[in-house]
């Protein structure tokens, strides 16, 4: 059973590996990890933080309507930096 684990695990690595080159190939997130200075990443990391915390602002004190729209643009964020930090992870395990 953990043979088989190991080639699924093994086989995914690999697609993933593919599917990040890919991903690398689209010009704004391939400008984000270009080069090995991480300046550009990192502000808009930034640029994204500051935002979830504007609108984690609306979520306290709007309206119930802007609450409620300003909480889903908050999980899209949310949704996004993971993403990022994930393939700025992915990358630098690959450059190992």
């Amino acid at each position: 059973m953990q043979n088989g684990k190991q080639t699924n695990d093994l086989t995914a690595n690999e697609q993933n590996s593919e599917d990040l080159t890919d991903l690398f190939n689209y010009p704004s997130i391939g400008e984000l990890f270009s080069g090995s200075d991480s300046r550009r990443f990192d502000e808009f990391c930034r640029k994204l933080t500051a935002t979830r915390e504007n609108l984690e602002r609306i979520v306290r004190y709007g309206t119930r309507d802007e609450a409620e729209r300003a909480t889903r643009a908050v999980r899209g964020l949310e949704v996004t930096l993971e993403f990022l930090q994930s393939l700025q992870k992915m990358r630098l395990d690959s450059q190992k």
